[in-house]
């Protein structure tokens, strides 16, 4: 297997696990684990954004880690993480349980983006790096569609999926150790990843695109099954479907390279917005189970997935001479905005409806649509 295609499939595997089943199926199980292990949605909300402020923790830790560890021992180490919090979630019997192995599992997609981005930087061509990072970033799709079939199947519910998803994680240790560079990051350009500089304004205007991203993002990803289930009177088995054509529609994210050849990655950005928007409006509209909801699940996979390949290449674009770093200001800031956003919607979702708490982060959205981050990018 060429250098080239072993790098994408690794890092494809390794982001399916870290962010769609260490991550992201935290939100389809949680009607089940509030049924076993009862607690409010403003519990659930700050539960989620333990796993954000463990996934910003690990960002910011990542420029000093890939100095001394290498693109592999950091993958690695994201890989055993996500391991260990899906087996601590596995046996959990209480919300801090909970709370702990969301945070450990939280770890893992922060250092695997940074490392992932520092080994296509060390193996991969210039002009074909955008295309293997927008590549392997959608492996977050491919990892939501295995994680549904598990968890609507396997008998033992949540918990044995967990474990299952645990044990996948340790087999991505396999391919991460065989293909990824064991190089440490030791030229001078890289060293100076290991501290964090104040970010150019280009770099800052970014971050703040990310962060206000982050935010409306959270509204699906920690309550999209929660607010279906409450809101709609949809049934768990549809939620779980639902949950994974918004999978399906995520690994539309790698032609986000592609496409952006095509039509430039303003309007690509700007198409991922909309797809990320019109679902909140559609599920404020809608309090019963309805049609629309496939196309609204669909649309936010997508864009969430594509939206956040664009600021990955941004990321990597606004500072090339230290990819790791690039990537880690602004996958830290999407992660803040999630963070600030899970606990907001938890709030609003608590002390007013549902439909408000949706029309809020869609009206934040649709705010955003004139602003484009000032960077220059490889496409």
């Amino acid at each position: 297997m060429n250098t080239s295609r072993a790098l994408s499939i690794t890092g494809f595997s390794l982001i399916a696990v870290t962010y769609g089943m260490a991550r992201f199926s935290w939100g389809l199980m949680l009607p089940a684990l509030i049924k076993e292990i009862p607690f409010s949605t403003g519990t659930a909300g700050a539960i989620s954004a333990c796993s954000f402020a463990a996934y910003c923790l690990a960002i910011i830790s990542t420029p000093v880690l890939i100095k001394h560890f290498g693109s592999r021992g950091l993958a690695a180490a994201a890989a055993f993480l996500a391991a260990a919090g899906l087996l601590i979630l596995a046996f959990s019997f209480s919300p801090l349980m909970l709370a702990v192995g969301l945070s450990v599992a939280g770890l893992s997609p922060g250092m695997a983006s940074p490392s992932l981005a520092v080994a296509v930087n060390q193996l991969i061509a210039a002009e074909r790096q955008s295309q293997i990072n927008t590549f392997i970033n959608a492996g977050t799709g491919a990892g939501i569609i295995l994680s549904v079939p598990i968890l609507l199947l396997l008998p033992g519910g949540w918990r044995a999926a967990c474990l299952v998803f645990g044990t996948i994680a340790l087999v991505c240790l396999l391919p991460v150790l065989r293909y990824l560079p064991a190089d440490k990051v030791t030229s001078p350009v890289q060293t100076n990843s290991s501290r964090w500089r104040v970010p150019a304004p280009a770099m800052m205007r970014l971050m703040a695109i990310a962060f206000a991203s982050g935010i409306i993002s959270a509204a699906w990803w920690s309550f999209g099954p929660q607010i279906l289930q409450q809101h709609a009177g949809v049934d768990a088995q549809t939620i779980s479907w639902l949950w994974m054509i918004a999978g399906g529609a995520g690994i539309s994210g790698v032609l986000t390279g592609p496409v952006a050849k095509r039509i430039g990655m303003n309007l690509v950005y700007r198409g991922a917005l909309l797809l990320m928007v019109l679902p909140l409006v559609v599920l404020a509209l809608k309090n019963e189970p309805s049609g629309w909801f496939y196309p609204a699940a669909a649309m936010c996979g997508a864009g969430y997935i594509i939206l956040s390949g664009v600021l990955l290449v941004w990321g990597i674009s606004a500072n090339e001479s230290d990819p790791a770093s690039g990537v880690g200001q602004v996958f830290l800031m999407l992660a803040v905005g999630q963070v600030a956003g899970s606990v907001l919607f938890g709030q609003l979702y608590t002390h007013t409806h549902a439909a408000t708490a949706l029309l809020t982060f869609g009206t934040l959205g649709i705010g955003m649509m004139p602003f484009t981050p000032a960077v220059p990018h490889k496409t």
